[in-house]
C-alpha cells in the first residue's frame, strides 16, 4: 500500500502533512522489522513473528 492509501484507510485527511506523517511512521516500522518496503513508497507487513502480533 502507498502512504496515501494507508492514510485513507486510517480515516486521515489526504493533506500532505498527514501523508508525510504516515510515511515517517511506516519508515520507522520498516527499520524495526514490522513492515517491508518492496519498492519505494509502497509498504507491506513483514513476514514472521512481528506480522503475527
Amino acid at each position: 500500500m502507498t502512504c496515501q492509501e494507508i492514510a485513507a484507510a486510517l480515516g486521515l485527511e489526504q493533506a500532505p502533512a498527514s501523508v508525510e506523517g504516515v510515511r515517517s511512521k511506516m519508515k520507522r516500522l520498516t527499520d524495526r522489522g514490522w513492515a517491508v518496503e518492496p519498492s519505494p513508497g509502497r509498504f507491506t507487513l513483514a513476514a514472521g513473528p512481528a506480522a503475527a502480533s
